[in-house]
């Protein structure tokens, strides 16, 4: 259908709107914060020091002459949209790292570390507090 000459941009923008409007519905399901934000630049936008990286459009990888930061450019991206989601909800910067604990941990093991699942939350959730009082209280 998106192949057809008449209206093929209507049709892209009802099936963002279905995806946007069920990708909502199941964040409220499940209890997680949904935030739109505004997409344009992203992949300009370096994630480390905010300078606009002028790039076409085949190039995939993000390397910033400023800071030396590199990665792939839909990841550059991502961390941008996830930047700029916090800063909606007000909690300011996001971090790099994929997860943090939220309770000190007991480690096992010589050389690798076992953390428990439960003491894992994403880093910059805005649950993190509440989950932390939550599981100090049990």
């Amino acid at each position: 259908m998106m192949q057809l000459p008449s209206n093929s941009r209507n049709r892209a923008s009802a099936s963002w709107r279905t995806f946007i409007d069920f990708l909502e519905y199941k964040c409220d399901r499940g209890g997680t914060h949904f935030v739109k934000v505004e997409p344009e630049g992203t992949t300009q936008e370096c994630a480390e020091c905010g300078v606009e990286v002028e790039k076409e459009l085949w190039v995939r990888e993000h390397s910033c002459p400023t800071c030396g930061f590199e990665t792939d450019r839909d990841e550059n991206a991502a961390y941008n949209v996830l930047q700029r989601g916090l800063q909606e909800l007000g909690l300011g910067h996001a971090e790099v790292t994929p997860a943090e604990t939220a309770l000190p941990t007991s480690t096992t093991g010589g050389s690798s570390n076992v953390v428990d699942a439960k003491c894992v939350v994403e880093t910059g959730s805005p649950t993190l507090k509440e989950r932390t009082a939550v599981a100090v209280s049990e």
